[in-house]
C-alpha cells in the first residue's frame, strides 16, 4: 500500500474503532432507546386493532337499534319504540365516546316522538344539533325537529330551523325547500309557501318532492310554473 492508503485505512479503523467504544459505552441507552421504540410501535398497533373492533362493536349495537326502529313486524309501534330506545340506550352506555352513540341519540329522540313525547324529542334532537355529532348527523336532526316543530303547530320555529339548514348546504335542497313550502303554508302564508313550492318544481325536475309541490299549487289555487322557454339559436 501507499503511504496514503495506510493513511487512510488507519483513518477509517480508528473511526470504526471509536465508534464501536462509544456503542460499548452507551449500549445499555441504545438499548432502552430500542425497546421503547418497540413497545410504542407495539402499542400503535395494539391500539389500531383495539380501535377497528370497538368500531365494529359499536356499529353492530347501532345496527340492533336502527333495525328494531325500521322492524315492521313487531307487534305494536309502542313495543317497536321502546325496544328501540332500550337498544339505542346500550349504544351509548357502552361506547359514548363514539360518533355511533350520537346517532343513537338520534333515534331515541325519534322514538321518543312516536311514544308521544314531543318535548322529549325536541330536547333530544337539540342535544345531537348541539353535541359531538358529525354535520350529516346534525342535519339529519335539524330536518327531523323542524318537522316536530311544524305538526306542532310552531311553523315559526320550523322556518328557523330550515333556513339554518338551506344554509348549511348539507342536506337535500329540495326537501328542504319543500318543507319550507310546507311551513309556510301551515302558518296561512300563502305567497311564501308559492314561492318555495314553485322553487321545487323549477329548479328540481327529478325530485321526489315535486309532484307534492305541484299538488300543493294546485290546492292553494296557484297555476303550475312552466320552465322558461330556451332561446331560439341565431340565425347563421
Amino acid at each position: 500500500m501507499t503511504r496514503q492508503e495506510l493513511k487512510t485505512k488507519d483513518e477509517i479503523t480508528s473511526k470504526l474503532q471509536a465508534f464501536t467504544e462509544i456503542v460499548y459505552e452507551r449500549r445499555k441507552e441504545i438499548l432502552i432507546s430500542l425497546g421503547a421504540f418497540l413497545v410504542l410501535a407495539a402499542g400503535v398497533l395494539g391500539w389500531n386493532m383495539f380501535s377497528a373492533r370497538r368500531n365494529a362493536a359499536a356499529s353492530t349495537q347501532l345496527s340492533a337499534a336502527i333495525m328494531t326502529f325500521n322492524d315492521s313486524s313487531i307487534a305494536t309501534d309502542k313495543e317497536r319504540y321502546e325496544k328501540t330506545i332500550a337498544e339505542a340506550q346500550r349504544t351509548i352506555d357502552s361506547y359514548g365516546s363514539m360518533p355511533q352513540a350520537e346517532i343513537a341519540k338520534y333515534y331515541i329522540a325519534m322514538s321518543k316522538q312516536g311514544l308521544g313525547d314531543t318535548a322529549g324529542a325536541v330536547q333530544g334532537l337539540e342535544a345531537v344539533i348541539s353535541g359531538r355529532a358529525d354535520a350529516e348527523t346534525k342535519d339529519i336532526a335539524r330536518f327531523a325537529l323542524a318537522g316536530i316543530h311544524r305538526r306542532g303547530g310552531e311553523e315559526q320555529k320550523a322556518i328557523e330551523v330550515l333556513k339554518q339548514l338551506r344554509d348549511s348546504g348539507g342536506y337535500s335542497k329540495s326537501a328542504v325547500t319543500f318543507e319550507l313550502g310546507r311551513a309556510h303554508e301551515s302558518a296561512g302564508q300563502r305567497d311564501e309557501a308559492k314561492k318555495y313550492y314553485d322553487q321545487v318544481v323549477l329548479e328540481f325536475s327529478e325530485s321526489p318532492f315535486r309532484d307534492d309541490a305541484q299538488a300543493a299549487l294546485k290546492r292553494l289555487g296557484f297555476p303550475i310554473p312552466a320552465p322558461a322557454a330556451s332561446p331560439a339559436p341565431a340565425n347563421p
